[in-house]
């Protein structure tokens, strides 16, 4: 993407959140917080327990022997970095990536296995994230009251969507991934004259991902089946600080509305956090389901609050550990791994 586009995307971003900020007010936003006082530590227990699900599934990633002899506690905090670092700058997860990478290198894993990973782990949570997406699009059609026809119809067609989604992300990876996309793109009548450079190195990381999908598919079976548990976890969150606020929201439309607030997570590789779309798409959705704007208004205000202090941990952990932000970019840079879009 150009980056005019992304400096656009990113000021509607913060316009959007900016705008919510100001229509919830300041007050509503410090009562929130201290209406669950001590409790907001019960509150990030489930995305603690979501985040330590995925990243289980991202170790499948790199089949049985990569990662041994690396402490889980070290892969847990890598990835912590890397998301941390997603979620803060608007470089389509490259950059979060590229640190991955570099301190997995750090403690002896090679870079096209790292990248290779990297890529595997994305196509496993796309596929997982499609079908939670159609699940959530199916539980959402019969949970709506039936004076929503045409939204219940619009969900039906987004589960359709979602499934068909999946299914093409399996086909391509059969054929070479990062080979099947360029191919693409150049169909369309674009050169690009940057990669050509760098063709040996991508059909290289395309066949460490063609192998994986061959050799280990159990892996890559058990590292889908890990995310998509990891989203549908997800959910209770959503019931957890509802409760906490003293409402009640059921299962099934926590288990609908998480997984349309994943699509609007989407926007977290332009917009850093997904700042403005994320919450309101929670007030949206909470409206919809009919739990309204208030509710929906708290529980984005805190669900931020999370990223926030999750964020802030894995910055501190790349801070206190042997690697800086600059020196890993230095790093990607000389070895030409990674572009930073």
């Amino acid at each position: 993407m150009k980056k005019g586009w992304r400096i656009i995307l990113l000021a509607v971003g913060l316009a959007l959140f900016a705008w919510f900020i100001q229509r919830t007010g300041w007050a509503d936003i410090r009562n929130t917080f201290a209406k669950l006082g001590p409790w907001m530590l019960v509150a990030l227990v489930p995305y603690a327990v979501v985040f330590t699900i995925d990243c289980v599934g991202w170790r499948f990633t790199f089949g049985p022997t990569a990662l041994k002899g690396i402490p889980f506690r070290v892969v847990w905090s890598i990835r912590l970095i890397g998301e941390a670092i997603n979620n803060v700058i608007p470089s389509m997860y490259v950059g979060g990536e590229a640190v991955k990478v570099g301190l997995l290198k750090r403690r002896g894993v090679p870079v096209v296995t790292a990248a290779s990973a990297a890529v595997r782990s994305k196509t496993a949570q796309s596929v997982a994230q499609s079908t939670f997406i159609a699940m959530g699009a199916t539980v959402a059609a019969v949970a709506l009251p039936t004076e929503h026809t045409e939204i219940k119809w619009a969900f039906a067609a987004i589960a359709l969507l979602a499934f068909t989604c999946m299914a093409l992300l399996f086909r391509i990876q059969r054929h070479g991934l990062c080979t099947t996309l360029i191919g693409w793109v150049r169909r369309l009548g674009f050169r690009l004259k940057t990669l050509e450079p760098k063709e040996e190195k991508i059909r290289q990381l395309d066949d460490e991902i063609y192998v994986f999908y061959n050799r280990d598919k159990k892996y890559f079976r058990w590292c889908t089946l890990t995310y998509l548990a990891g989203w549908m976890f997800d959910t209770v969150e959503i019931m957890v600080v509802a409760h906490l606020l003293g409402a009640h929201v059921t299962w099934a439309d926590a288990f609908a509305i998480e997984a349309f607030i994943s699509v609007a997570r989407g926007f977290n590789t332009v917009v850093p956090g997904a700042l403005g779309v994320q919450e309101f798409s929670v007030v949206g959705l909470f409206t919809l389901f009919g739990y309204g704007h208030e509710l929906g208004a708290q529980y984005a205000v805190v669900r931020r609050g999370r990223d926030v202090i999750f964020a802030a941990l894995g910055w501190l952990l790349l801070y206190v550990g042997e690697a800086t932000w600059k020196s890993l970019r230095t790093e990607s840079r000389a070895e030409g791994k990674f572009d930073e879009g």
